[in-house]
């Protein structure tokens, strides 16, 4: 049978829904995600993890070693205090603070070298406190006059501290202590952390002057810690006998500032 206009008409809308029902059958077809797998740790991140961990237990340990230093340099302080340098052995520090002598050696390989580092301990202590002062003050005279103050402030409550840094090893028996040339290196530049500030400040503040020359910068810096360390001897002497001295620290500080600030001047 010939095609008519009905029979054209009707193929056209039969093939028109079956391609809307084609597209509606597509539009509801669920769509299928893919799973995303976790990317696993690489080598780099695996390692930084382990460096991590290692520089945790590397500072417990260093924490626990100073803290075990600390204490063993706190009971050694004990121990010279009661029984001075001659009667101080590692045995006697050893028990005081709990530990084998052979604990004590890994610390400290000799008495000496325990001893030196009491010593180093409050000399650096000072030294930086006067370094910190001289730092902020306005001109040479302020600046001996922080090296005075400050000295006598870091061992006026401390006098004990003081005699175990200055003194005890002069009225210790010959050969009883002994530094190497070593130990001596670590100190020596604590002279700069003292004097060169104020021997900088006062060369500043100078001028061409006629007649006597000044004193030299850095040897006035030292006078004045000089006069410090004397102020502080003869405290400590008239204390040990309930005889202080008539003026208080200030009073000397301020009249040794006096004096030095006239140096400075000249």
């Amino acid at each position: 049978m010939p095609p008519t206009k009905r029979s054209a008409a009707t193929a056209t809308t039969t093939t028109g829904a079956k391609a809307a029902n084609a597209a509606n059958a597509a539009k509801a077809k669920p769509t299928t995600v893919k799973p995303v797998r976790a990317r696993p740790a690489t080598a780099n991140s695996a390692t930084a993890t382990v460096e991590s961990a290692d520089a945790t237990r590397l500072a417990r340990r260093e924490k626990r070693r100073n803290r075990s230093r600390e204490e063993i340099l706190e009971a050694a302080r004990r121990v010279l205090l009661l029984n001075g340098i001659a009667g101080t052995t590692l045995d006697a520090v050893a028990r005081e603070v709990g530990v084998s002598k052979t604990a004590l050696y890994y610390y400290f390989p000799s008495k000496d070298a325990l001893f030196f580092e009491l010593v180093f301990g409050n000399l650096q202590m000072q030294a930086q406190s006067v370094h910190d002062a001289v730092e902020k003050a306005a001109d040479g005279a302020d600046a001996l006059a922080a090296i005075v103050r400050e000295s006598v402030k870091a061992f006026a409550p401390r006098l004990d501290d003081f005699r175990l840094a200055y003194l005890h090893g002069q009225v210790a028996g010959q050969g009883t202590v002994r530094f190497d040339e070593q130990l001596l290196a670590r100190i020596r530049p604590l002279n700069e952390l003292w004097f060169a500030g104020a021997a900088r400040k006062l060369a500043q503040g100078r001028g061409k002057r006629s007649g006597r020359p000044p004193v030299e910068p850095r040897l006035l810096a030292f006078l004045a810690w000089l006069a410090a360390i004397g102020l502080l001897t003869v405290k400590g002497m008239v204390e040990r006998f309930d005889d202080p001295l008539i003026y208080s620290d200030e009073q000397l500080i301020e009249g040794f500032a006096r004096v030095f600030a006239a140096a400075a001047r000249r």
